[in-house]
This record gives structure tokens, sequence and C-alpha cells, in this order.
């Protein structure tokens, strides 16, 4: 295992790690996390570093019980993620915080939104065609999670039923479940896309909500591979040769995006996901900034190279107010890497090291090497390559 110096307030690990086809690789992943900022009278929000940066996260972390609540932050120990995730967490807040029957959330990434509508409690009542959904009872909030969507696990003569979309939701009966079922009215979920509406009681729905989508769930699954009785003779604990890549991003399909280009932004907004006395209109909007993150990667053979790391995961907590960041790269077992470091150049400094750069790297007479990253090493935006 190479050596990870760290010249950066970000923390920062180094790993090792093996694709479907046993090829090994290291993995550089850095956390960057800062307070999120409202301004009260049109919501514009700024991104200021966390005095404490928060750590990476080294295991999935649920709101309770792992096997019956949501992935409130997913690990960052992850080889690679061939789309960047982005993910909202909070508490969905009725127009004026006023008690209502039901109201929409949403969220919007570059110019994709993405939308819920969130209902008062309900329930399943029997009836002579069917079960039919009753009137909500009004509500004011309501958290964002899986738990209240469409979904949930039943255990039915020591046999388990499961919902594949989302195993911790909840109104999701089957036909088994009914059969046994003498009453006439069961909870009904409290949480629906706009696309994939309620319908009837033993749907399985696409899981509705902002967060990670479980490990284990449709849509997600099938990624993993085959892990058959063949997988588990020749091959545990190796991934599965038919494994892609695409299983270790979580956010919901219409969550993920192209990994945003070096120095730019991902710009985000949220409609009612704070509440109204703290932003009237409840509407948020502010741009996660692709910091200057970048690995001085040192070979065994003297060479030292260099490469950006890729902003691959963005989670924004609304509650806290704070957005976490994870940055990753990926290097080649074939690189017999010696030593792998950590850097980082502010915003406002790039310039500055770029024009060092220029005046004292091409000069063997000067001892000093400032390193840039490839992104810093072509122009900006309307200059002229240096020739």
């Amino acid at each position: 295992m190479a050596e990870l110096i760290n010249h950066t307030a970000f923390p920062a690990l180094l790993f090792d790690a093996l694709d479907q086809h046993d090829a090994g690789f290291s993995v550089l992943a850095a956390q960057v996390s800062y307070d999120l900022v409202i301004r009260p009278e049109d919501g514009a929000a700024t991104l200021q570093f966390c005095a404490e940066q928060a750590p990476l996260c080294m295991a999935d972390e649920h709101y309770a019980e792992p096997d019956r609540t949501s992935t409130r932050l997913e690990s960052d120990i992850a080889p690679y993620k061939p789309r960047l995730d982005v993910i909202v967490n909070g508490t969905a807040y009725a127009p004026g915080d006023k008690p209502v029957d039901a109201f929409g959330a949403a969220i919007r990434v570059y110019e994709r939104t993405c939308s819920v509508l969130v209902s008062g409690p309900r329930q399943w009542k029997r009836g002579m065609t069917g079960w039919v959904l009753t009137d909500p009872a009004p509500l004011s909030a309501l958290a964002l999670r899986y738990e209240y969507a469409s979904g949930g696990l039943h255990r039915i003569d020591d046999r388990d039923y499961a919902a594949a979309t989302n195993i911790v939701g909840m109104g999701w009966y089957p036909v088994e479940f009914l059969r046994q079922f003498k009453g006439d009215l069961l909870p009904a979920p409290q949480i629906e896309s706009y696309e994939h509406r309620l319908r009837g009681i033993s749907d399985e729905l696409p899981a509705a909500g902002f967060g990670f989508v479980g490990r284990g769930w449709r849509g997600r699954i099938e990624y993993a591979g085959t892990a058959d009785a063949a997988w588990q003779a020749e091959r545990h604990p190796l991934l599965p040769r038919d494994f892609r890549m695409d299983f270790w991003n979580g956010a919901p399909v219409a969550q993920q995006f192209e990994h945003p280009r070096p120095l730019g932004s991902v710009p985000i907004a949220t409609q009612n996901l704070v509440p109204a006395r703290d932003v009237p209109a409840q509407g948020v909007y502010f741009e996660v900034p692709v910091e200057s993150v970048f690995a001085l990667v040192g070979l065994e053979r003297g060479i030292g190279l260099t490469r950006d790391l890729t902003l691959d995961t963005i989670v924004v907590d609304m509650d806290a107010r704070r957005v976490r960041c994870t940055y990753r790269l990926a290097l080649a077992e074939e690189l017999d890497i010696a030593e792998v470091q950590l850097r980082y150049i502010a915003a406002d400094e790039r310039d500055a090291q770029r024009e060092k750069a220029a005046r004292m790297n091409p000069d063997p007479a000067v001892r000093e090497f400032v390193p840039l990253p490839p992104s810093l090493m072509r122009p900006p935006a309307g200059q002229p390559a240096h020739g």
C-alpha cells in the first residue's frame, strides 16, 4: 500500500480495491463539508467550509435499525461511481407551515426537477369493490424518508414478503397478507411520486423520495451481479463477473448525473424543504463548487503525476443545513505507486498558482516545483494557451 500524505484540511483515505475482473487499483477518497447559509429574504444560499470537517463515512448509516429504516449516509468506501449522486435529506413543510391535506416538495439539479406529493395520515379502507384510500388528515411537516413511501415487509406463516422496491416503506400489502387480515382499515403511504401515483393496495411502486436507494432494492440490486451457488463455490468473496459499477451509485436514477467538470459547479434548488418561518417563500437555491482537490502521485520509478479528484457524491442535509461532498480518484495498480499526496488550491488562489507554476516550473535553475492538477494546466476560459 502506498503512503498517503494529506496536505489539506479535508479527511481522506487511500485504500485498495478490485473490480469484477479482479484488476487491482488504489482509490483515494476525500470528504469536503460545508455549512449551508440561507438568506431568509429570498432563499439564496452560500456554502462555507465547516470549521470542523466531517469525517468520511466508513459504513452505511441508517436513521435507526438498519433493516427497518432508510439510509441517511452511505459509505464513502466505494471504488468508483460512474455518475454523480445528488442526495437531499430533510423534512417537507406545508406552504406557510399551515396544515393541509397534501402538498408538494421538490428539488432541482441543473435543469432536472424531481418532486413528490406529501399527504397527511390516511388509510386503506376495505369496500365493496376492494381497498380504497381515505381522505388524508391535515399535516404541516413530514420527514422525507422512505419509511413513509409505498413499500414494506410482512411475515406471513413464517415466510417474509417484501416490497422489492422499498423494503422499509409502509402501506403496501401483498395478497397473502390481505387473505388473512380480518380488519377493514390499514395504514397507507404518505409520500408518493407524481410519476407513479398510488393505485392498488398491492401494487409495487418505485421508491418515492430524494434519499439513498437501498442496496438490495429493485433498480439497484440488478447491478450487483449473479451471486448464485457457482459464485459462492468458485469466487466468493470476489465480485461476480457480471457485477457493474453502476451498483455504487445510490441516488435515485433521476438524481444521477454526469460527473461535473473540474472547477465548475452544480446548481441545486429546493422547494418546501425549509419552514416558512425561516424562509417565507420556502425556496432555496445554491451552487456546489467543484473544488480544486487533486493528487500528486509519486511513482516508484521517480516520476510524479497530478490527477484531479472527481466529485461523485453530494449529500445535502436541509435540516442540519450541511452539504457533504465526496471526491474520488482511482489509480491503476500498474502505475506502481510509491506515495500519494492530497492537495488543494482555493478558488481565489488558482490564478496565482498558475502564474507561479508558469514562472518557476520551466526554469531548471529553480529547485521548487509547483504542482498543478490537469484542470489548472489549461488556461482559464477565454484565454489562449501558453505557446
